[in-house]
């Protein structure tokens, strides 16, 4: 009987032990519900008068440069030097093999940036930092002492091998200590004599002052036309300001005229008195290769339309009675030109659609919109400084 009434009161006294430590509980809970809890710092826009500092290297931003144009544009201070697409490549680019991103080693396809931007003509030596945009609003910085020293692993390709859009690749390498959030380049801001904005709390920063323009210092001086380089370097392209009669090929009638290509290439600066070879394209397709004497000899045969609502993009109309769209022409004087084979079926027969050709698939952007769209209305004219208000426009 005595074993059985300690049993129960040992029971007893296990419950209100339990009944006690439970109220403390809940008691400790109470308590601390009623506390204040420790609150997060809340990030403060800065002050106007004081340029924030940027929130990481290689980090995302907004203002994803687009600029209504998706083409992907190499802006040196805010002045263009060219587009980063296979067909605008400058002739000196060589692609390499890199099997550590691919595995494998016989396909190269791998670009250098760094030897990018010198066979535009910008030097290595004065870049003080390269902003690069990507998709979703993100920015990825560079400083230029890191595209100096690590050149060999800042490489880019493109989604199409031979064509699409240029992607940034060196983070598959793990070339940089922070990864870069860019997949797709859609532009590539560099900076050497302009101060570069600044990344913080989500915008562009310059002066103290959001930066509006998806790039700073550019304004209207994006090449939305058909774009003109020699021996890798951009000498000019098609612009909203008209194109002066002097242009005009022989025999051209104002109401429906027809410009000199030959006249045009030297008015943006491209000498093709001793050329090699000339490129037209249209996207990636390489459309006709003109060796160096035949078009000495039928130059004069070579002229081009500005249809309506061509964006700039010239109506090339070629000897044989054929045209296409022409979205770049390329020009070497000093250079070699690169082993390509025309696309003859990529012309049309003059009198046919003025419609965009998009034979040979080399018109896409490599992200799912196709085509080069995307640019402002017409342009009718040349970005070149040898352009003066004196020029009788036509």
């Amino acid at each position: 009987m005595r074993a059985w009434t300690l049993g129960v009161a040992t029971l007893r006294w296990g419950a209100l032990a339990l009944a006690f430590g439970v109220a403390a509980s809940h008691s400790t809970t109470a308590a601390q519900a009623s506390s204040p809890a420790p609150r997060r710092p809340i990030a403060l826009a800065p002050l106007a008068t004081v340029t924030p500092q940027a929130e990481g290297q290689h980090g995302e931003g907004k203002k994803g440069g687009g600029n209504g144009f998706k083409e992907s544009v190499v802006y040196l201070d805010g002045q263009a030097k060219g587009i980063l697409r296979f067909s605008e490549l400058p002739p000196s680019m060589k692609p390499v093999a890199i099997p550590e991103i691919d595995e494998l080693p016989d396909v190269a396809r791998y670009y250098r940036l760094a030897d990018y931007l010198e066979g535009i003509g910008i030097d290595l030596g004065k870049i003080r930092e390269l902003q690069i945009y990507g998709s979703h609003d993100r920015v990825a910085i560079i400083t230029g002492e890191e595209i100096r020293t690590l050149r060999s692993g800042l490489v880019f390709d493109f989604t199409q091998q031979t064509g699409g859009k240029a992607r940034a690749r060196w983070a598959q390498l793990h070339t940089l200590r922070h990864r870069p959030m860019v997949d797709v380049i859609m532009t590539i801001s560099i900076y050497v004599d302009k101060a570069a904005p600044t990344l913080a709390h989500g915008d562009m920063w310059l002066d103290g002052k959001v930066v509006e323009d998806p790039v700073p210092y550019v304004g209207d001086g994006v090449p939305k036309g058909t774009r003109v380089y020699a021996d890798g370097k951009l000498d000019g392209w098609v612009r909203r300001k008209q194109l002066p009669s002097k242009l005009l090929a022989p025999n051209s009638e104002q109401a429906h005229a027809k410009f000199s290509t030959d006249a045009f290439l030297a008015y943006v600066g491209a000498d093709t008195r001793n050329v090699k070879a000339i490129d037209f394209f249209d996207g990636d397709t390489l459309l006709a290769r003109v060796d160096g004497k035949t078009w000495a000899k039928g130059k004069g045969d070579y002229v081009f339309e500005l249809p309506t609502r061509s964006h700039g993009q010239v109506k090339e109309l070629f000897p044989g009675d054929k045209s296409s769209r022409v979205t770049s022409i390329q020009v070497y004087t000093r250079s070699t030109p690169p082993v390509r084979q025309p696309d003859p079926a990529a012309l049309e027969h003059q009198g046919g659609s003025d419609d965009p050709q998009n034979a040979g698939g080399g018109n896409g952007n490599g992200d799912g919109n196709g085509g080069n769209n995307g640019v402002t209305p017409v342009a009718q004219g040349v970005n070149n400084a040898s352009a003066t208000a004196d020029d009788d426009q036509f």
